[in-house]
């Protein structure tokens, strides 16, 4: 009996070892496989097998996959926060760079040019060619406007196009995952830890937590559910899709909505987050910002040219731009087909009265803007200024937290990353337990040789 028992136990100190061997081997075959959690032997003592209570050796328990859920938790709601800041920081990037037209060369330029093309106008209101430049010195400024104006809509309509995007990819995270739940169910069902499936749907989530921001709850059975904005997106093997519905209002945008219910979608937090931030809230506070401006110019200077005269002293009243905000601004058709019709004069002007042509020119220096606090090229800087301290935050929040998301990520290759030398230290270990065993067996083999030659 003793020597069976022996026997027994070191066959089973063989199989545990070899196991753990093909563990090892395991680890060290994926140290460079992008997601892949260490895998770690669970070994335990075999219960007595005689009365005198001697152990049964070894049993193999099963493969512990080695992850830390709280790193991991934490590393998924910085990676939503970072796909935040960065949409938001690339976002602004444009934009600085749409209304860094604005700057030399781009819309103040134009404005001082459309100006001082009424003063030449005013000191030369009988000459035709000085009308020609203010004719052309006024496209310029409409072009320049509306340039910018189209610019800062396309800026509005990709983010819209990249949230199209990201709810596709997020559409297509949340069927794998609900997939991958019941594969790992029915692995685990088996007796087999699923460890590989489960290194897939992590990679899967960390994705899906970078578009959108995610809650999970892991269940027992080795499923896990996932929640976006409030609402279950995934249920065990159940994924609920989210619908872009045309906005009604503006046909060029979408809206968010649940499929199953047309329920509205409601996102903070995640690249999707950002955008639909920059897409909503920011860009068109900018615009808005820009058609203040512009609305004030057109209405100052169709007020001022409407109360003067043109070149025939007759007629009266004509404006001069049509369209009140940055992307509908225009010139009117009669004044750029006939420039006598700049009215240059006041009401009792002669032929050479520039009057009215000053007083257009003065418009400049108006405080018109702020509630007659600032005029046009203070408010305008101020716009610049707006937009730039703004894009140097979100970049500097995307850094930091790029910092933060790195180290966490950091912590996690610690818990779940393969360590090479580690690995060594274990494969020498398991080989010595394997050559032991191997050693008893042969041992209770010259054992037994023994006992059949005294037979």
């Amino acid at each position: 009996m003793a020597i069976s028992v022996g026997l027994n136990s070191a066959m089973r100190a063989l199989l545990a070892q070899q196991q753990a061997m093909d563990a090892v081997a395991h680890n060290v075959a994926n140290v460079n496989t992008p997601g892949y959690s260490r895998q770690r032997v669970i070994l335990q003592q075999a219960g007595s097998v005689t009365l005198a209570g001697i152990g049964g050796g070894v049993d193999f328990k099963g493969i512990e996959r080695i992850r830390d859920q709280f790193v991991d938790i934490q590393s998924r709601t910085e990676a939503g926060t970072a796909g935040d800041y960065h949409a938001r920081a690339t976002s602004l990037a444009n934009v600085e760079a749409t209304l860094g037209q604005i700057g030399q060369g781009g819309l103040q330029d134009s404005m001082d040019q459309f100006f001082n093309s009424w003063r030449d106008l005013a000191n030369a209101p009988e000459q035709s060619a000085v009308r020609a430049g203010v004719i052309q010195a006024g496209e310029d400024f409409v072009t320049t406007v509306n340039r910018i104006a189209q610019s800062l809509e396309n800026a509005r309509r990709d983010a819209n196009n990249r949230v199209a995007t990201d709810i596709s990819e997020v559409n297509s995270l949340s069927q794998r995952l609900a997939f991958l739940n019941g594969q790992i169910v029915e692995t685990r069902a088996t007796g087999n830890p699923a460890s590989d499936l489960s290194d897939e749907r992590d990679q899967t989530l960390d994705r899906l937590s970078h578009l959108v921001d995610v809650y999970t709850v892991q269940n027992d059975s080795g499923s896990i559910d996932v929640f976006v904005g409030g609402r279950s997106i995934v249920s065990g093997t159940n994924a609920q899709q989210i619908d872009l519905i045309r906005n009604p209002a503006n046909g060029n945008y979408y809206d968010l909505e649940w499929k199953i219910d047309g329920d509205p979608v409601n996102l903070r937090g995640g690249e999707v987050g950002g955008l639909l931030y920059q897409r909503d809230t920011d860009i068109p506070g900018r615009i808005a910002s820009l058609d203040a401006l512009v609305s004030q110019i057109a209405t100052d200077v169709n007020t001022a040219h409407a109360a003067g005269y043109a070149q025939d002293g007759v007629t009266t009243g004509t404006p001069f731009f049509t369209g009140t905000s940055a992307i509908s601004l225009g010139m009117d058709a009669s004044v750029v087909a006939n420039p006598g019709l700049l009215a240059a004069a006041t009401a009792t002007g002669s032929i050479g009265d520039g009057r009215n042509a000053q007083a257009v020119a003065d418009l400049q220096q108006a405080l018109s803007m702020s509630g007659g606090s600032e005029d046009y090229s203070a408010f305008l800087n101020g716009i610049i200024t707006n937009v730039g301290v703004a894009a140097r935050d979100a970049e500097w929040r995307a850094t930091s937290q790029d910092a933060q998301l790195a180290h966490l990520n950091a912590m996690r290759q610690s818990a779940s990353g393969v360590n090479i030398d580690e690995e060594m230290v274990a494969m020498v270990q398991y080989q010595r337990g394997y050559e032991a065993a191997a050693r008893v067996i042969k041992s209770i083999d010259e054992m037994l040789d023994s006992l059949l030659r005294l037979a």
